[in-house]
């Protein structure tokens, strides 16, 4: 005998149908494979009143088994008694309506709700996103869609207005394609955005990276480069003074000095960027320093498209919190811009499984690589 959790429609029209039937309660309870009681808990508490009868008069058979009048021979006029009936579609609604509401609030004492406040205020304020948090508290037994849900209904503290981007997100507009003439003082022949798709067609098992720069004010004389690993969500952020095209140079020469030819152009195996200034020498950021030989191949987006390179251009917008627009950046140190680079790339992303960025460079890459790159500081 196997004992259900929860009758559903179709067993509750076997009972009706049995009950029209005269057949005893074991008998529905075997057919059934269920245990007696439940079947007959089930008939008491799902029964409704069809008829009043006397107020003197009750009959036998509505104190015990079958409950109801279903299949009673007596003429439902002639009847004196009081009269119940069973019926399997007001069963089935009973008991739905008590499933839903007894899955409403939350599940968890004022202690833990307390808790749960706490790290979610505090996570926020520290400028963590909610899925961050309730991955680094083991102790918070909720998930994270019913995190935003208790802060879009104000059951915590936290407001949507606190949250990052929430409040920020708009409908998305339909691009619209234009067409620019090139630029002729630049041959960009071969490394068109086009270029670029057919590139990364051809070599499926590759990572690209994406780079740009990120300002703040005109009168900043710093601005940050950003390069992004969109399929690791890993980033580098290095902080330069008055950008220009060498500077940019430097830093790809610097980054395959600490990283060693081979393990550059592993983690740099193409770029995609935008028709900055600062991002014209190709041919000197494609060409290695200690052999001389192609170390990465640049690919540059259409004029005026930035959403070619769109993961970049999300990783400069979550980077407003740590760098809001409006606010000179020429204060800031590089050992202070790398704090901000390992605190993301040791953030909990959930396209990556729960994993960090960091985590995720450490199983493509190796230790090696990681521990140069968390370190570096150009």
């Amino acid at each position: 005998m196997s004992y259900w959790k929860h009758l559903n429609e179709n067993q509750r029209k076997l009972i009706a149908s049995m009950l029209t039937k005269k057949m005893k309660l074991v008998e529905i309870a075997d057919l059934l494979e269920m245990d007696p009681t439940s079947i007959s808990k089930e008939i008491k508490r799902n029964r409704v009143l069809s008829k009043k009868g006397l107020k003197d008069k009750v009959c036998k058979y509505t104190t015990r088994y079958p409950y109801v009048c279903n299949g009673c021979m007596k003429k439902y006029n002639l009847c004196p008694f009081t009269q119940y009936k069973y019926d399997s579609h007001s069963a089935q609604k009973a008991a739905d309506y008590n499933l839903v509401t007894s899955r409403q609030g939350l599940n968890m004492t004022d202690e833990e709700y307390l808790n749960l406040d706490k790290a979610i205020k505090e996570g926020v304020a520290d400028k963590q996103s909610v899925y961050h948090i309730v991955k680094h508290h083991p102790d918070i037994n909720v998930s994270v869609p019913t995190v935003y849900r208790l802060i879009n209904t104000h059951q915590l503290s936290t407001k949507r207005i606190d949250l990052p981007y929430a409040v920020k997100y708009k409908k998305r507009k339909d691009l619209k394609q234009y067409e620019y003439k090139e630029n002729n003082r630049i041959d960009r022949s071969q490394r068109t955005y086009l270029d670029f798709l057919a590139f990364q067609h051809d070599r499926p098992g590759l990572f690209h990276v994406q780079m740009d720069f990120l300002g703040s004010i005109r009168t900043d004389k710093k601005s940050i480069l950003t390069m992004t690993i969109p399929s690791l969500h890993y980033v580098l952020l290095f902080l330069v003074e008055s950008p220009t095209g060498k500077k940019v140079v430097d830093i790809f020469d610097q980054l395959e000095t600490i990283l060693g030819t081979k393990l550059f152009t592993q983690v740099f195996p193409f770029i995609l960027t935008d028709r900055d200034f600062c991002f014209s020498q190709f041919h000197q950021i494609e060409t290695s320093l200690l052999t001389q030989s192609r170390r990465t191949h640049l690919f540059y987006c259409d004029s005026f498209n930035s959403s070619q390179k769109a993961n970049v251009e999300q990783m400069n917008k979550q980077l407003r919190k740590f760098f809001p627009k409006g606010k000179s950046i020429d204060h800031l140190s590089k050992e202070r811009v790398n704090e901000f680079n390992q605190i993301i790339n040791n953030t909990h992303i959930a396209s990556l499984s729960g994993s960090t960025p960091s985590e995720a460079l450490l199983k493509l890459y190796g230790q090696e690589c990681l521990d140069k790159l968390t370190n570096i500081i150009i």
